[in-house]
């Protein structure tokens, strides 16, 4: 799954103050519940359905609701994500119909322009229509910072982040305006307030300072328990000894002719993806920036070296024998890693990993996107 964690901006750093999972499927959501219900505290009890939620789904994520709070004597929560009046409707009658009452995230738009309701008389609405619901409560704002990762100076990334925070802001007193011109019931000062501020990506991580001191703001990176070339584009790590998610891939063909002069190995679409990044390519090997992919198809990765000033330069076919193993990179390893049942965990004490690594765990990930 995505980075699952929700990180406090101002927490003290002698606490573990992670407070919670966001998860986007439901088997993600179900393993998560699962966790909750056997360890009965955060980060565990606290879960975001980090999707706009549909009604498909409402069932079985408030059956899921039913065994986290039961084992948690109420304490647990699963939030759900609303960008779109369509769905206050439906959650207000399964509410109704089922005698509970929804946690909800209102999904915000601040520049990605992909998810989420416009920060304007719009998303006021929306927001005002859950505060005023008896079945719905309106927990927190959600936004994601998607358009960071087309940005490479630090500079700009700062600018993007500020803006972001400054529209989460400004969104803020619109709202609080409104509800207080129409005489609203609900407590603005306070209720407003206490709202969870989620924000953030991984290539603008270290840049959500908060330096306009929006209260109860948490971060949600999602890749950077991986990283990948395009985090190494945008500055989120600074070198390859910062990734930690790779494929292991087999030399498998040698070609040594005018038109190749490139190895083949057994990693291709179905393992790496062809997800692109500005460096182009589809991968890149671990510890050889001379060598580039240049073509990728279903099961297999051609590799060759780099050209130097137009003229191309020999493979060292000597350095990857038939039948030897090499690490990728992959451009963006959050669907590397989907496309995988195991992960081999490696000692990492050393700071560096190479195919030579000792291999302490296996992981199993959940799988499946329904």
């Amino acid at each position: 799954m995505h980075n699952p964690s929700r990180d406090r901006l101002d927490r003290d750093e002698s606490l573990a103050d992670v407070i919670g999972f966001v998860v986007s499927t439901l088997p993600e959501l179900s393993i998560v519940v699962k966790l909750g219900c056997k360890y009965k505290h955060k980060p565990f009890t606290d879960i975001l359905f980090g999707v706009p939620i549909c009604k498909s789904k409402v069932l079985e994520i408030q059956s899921m609701l039913q065994d986290l709070t039961s084992a948690t004597q109420g304490e647990g929560c699963i939030h759900v994500l609303v960008d779109n009046p369509q769905q206050v409707t439906f959650l207000e009658e399964f509410a109704r119909e089922n005698i509970l009452r929804w946690s909800v995230f209102l999904k915000l738009d601040t520049g990605y322009h992909r998810a989420g309701i416009s920060c304007d008389e719009a998303g006021v609405k929306l927001a005002t229509n859950i505060i005023n619901s008896t079945h719905l409560e309106l927990k927190g704002l959600y936004t994601h910072c998607g358009h960071s990762y087309n940005i490479q100076d630090s500079k700009a990334m700062k600018e993007t982040t500020n803006q972001d925070h400054s529209t989460i802001l400004g969104f803020l007193n619109l709202l609080s305006s409104h509800l207080k011109s129409n005489n609203s019931n609900f407590d603005v000062s306070s209720g407003l307030s206490s709202l969870s501020i989620s924000v953030g990506s991984t290539p603008s991580m270290f840049s959500h300072d908060n330096t306009l001191k929006i209260p109860n703001i948490e971060l949600h990176p999602g890749n950077y328990v991986f990283y990948d070339r395009q985090q190494l584009w945008t500055g989120a790590c600074s070198s390859e000894k910062s990734i930690a998610g790779f494929v292991l891939a087999r030399v498998i063909g040698h070609y040594d002719d005018e038109h190749r002069n490139a190895i083949m190995v057994d990693a291709g679409d179905t393992a790496l993806t062809k997800e692109s990044t500005p460096q182009g390519s589809m991968c890149s090997v671990l510890g050889r920036p001379d060598l580039e992919s240049y073509r990728m198809s279903q099961e297999i990765t051609m590799i060759r070296s780099k050209s130097e000033e137009g003229r191309v330069k020999p493979f060292p076919f000597q350095e990857f024998p038939l039948g030897s193993t090499l690490l990728l990179i992959p451009n963006h390893s959050c669907l590397a890693a989907a496309c995988f049942e195991e992960y081999h965990v490696v000692d990492g004490k050393t700071n560096s990993v190479s195919i030579k690594s000792e291999v302490v765990e296996k992981w199993r990930p959940v799988k499946g996107w329904h």
